[in-house]
This record gives structure tokens, sequence and C-alpha cells, in this order.
């Protein structure tokens, strides 16, 4: 999805069930209005893979994930609250994030990751596919997901993410498509 906010061509990936559901056995409801936990989220702790062959460039995996979700909270902190703060170290809406450098000189940012389940190290060379990490929910997030973008230089603060496109993936409930599908349509890789 392209939530409000963000760059056209920063993409966060949400895993759902096959009624594009992103919970197990909640409701919209109780997101938000009450505290749900992250385990009861889809995404959470879904394993993180390189999209290309490349170098890690940068790797944090200090900041805590949140542990209950409170959507109506949650956006607020995002929205208004994350404006206030736009000096503070991009960790603070990043949380633990992988930077990866592809031969061609692209840079791969995936955020939003779960604490001490990075798998990389600065400087060490991946294979696309390979495990990096796991899905978490660190930094401004309003529920577990992965924060993707490339982008022509190493600054995820001021560089402008960059158009990609997936190689192949399967829509639900509909043809295989070469490209991205439209924004909340789900789909499988």
């Amino acid at each position: 999805m392209n939530p409000p906010g963000h760059h056209p061509d920063a993409k966060d990936f949400v895993a759902v069930d096959n009624n594009g559901l992103p919970y197990h056995s909640i409701n919209l409801a109780l997101h938000l209005f009450y505290k749900i936990n992250v385990e009861n989220v889809y995404a959470w702790e879904k394993d993180v893979f390189s999209p290309f062959n490349g170098t890690v460039v940068e790797a944090l995996d200090n900041q805590n994930d949140r542990s209950n979700l409170n959507l109506f909270r949650d956006l607020i902190n995002g929205l208004v609250l994350a404006r206030r703060n736009r000096n503070k170290k991009i960790s603070y809406f990043l949380g633990n994030y992988i930077i990866i450098e592809s031969a061609e000189g692209v840079f791969s940012l995936l955020a939003h990751l779960k604490k001490g389940s990075i798998l990389v190290r600065e400087g060490q060379d991946v294979q696309a596919g390979e495990l990096i990490a796991q899905v978490g929910n660190s930094g401004n997030t309003i529920q577990p997901h992965l924060h993707f973008q490339l982008m022509e230089e190493n600054n995820p603060s001021e560089s402008i993410p960059i158009p990609f496109i997936l190689k192949s993936c399967q829509l639900i409930k509909q043809k295989k498509i070469v490209g991205l599908p439209k924004n909340y349509e789900p789909f499988k890789v």
C-alpha cells in the first residue's frame, strides 16, 4: 500500500489473509479503539529477503518494536507528531532497517524490521532472495509491515525514491502481472 504522506514510489507491504484482512481473528474495531498485540497481525515476524544481489551498506538493529497497537493513537503519532519530530534521527521513522547497494549503484531500503532479527552486517555481500531479517514494528508504524523503496543514493531522508516493478506477482483471484498491483490490491509473489 501507499499510505498518505508516502512518496508514490515508496511502498509498504502488509501481509493479509485470503480475504484481505491483516489480523488473526481480530477485527478493525479492536485495532481502532483498543489495543491489540503485534502477534495478532499476519505480517509480524514474516521473513524479509534481499531484493537483489548487492552489498549491505547500513544495518541498524537496536530499535525496539511496539508490541501493542492502537490504530487511532498510532495514526496521530504517525501523521501529526512525526511532522514535529522531522529533525530527529532517521531511525525514529524507519526503526530497524537495512540498506543494500546493487552493482549498478541502486540502493534498496527495507525498514520497520524486528529488533534482533537482522542476519546481515555492513559490508556483507548478499544474494537476491537471501533471508536477511524479519518484519517488525519498529519506527513510525501503525502495524507490522515492510517499508521498501529504491534510491539513487544512500540517504533515506533526502534521496527521492525511484520507481520499481516486481518481476512477477499473482493478483489474488486474478491473473499474473508484471509491475505493481494497485494500491491496497492483494497479491502473492
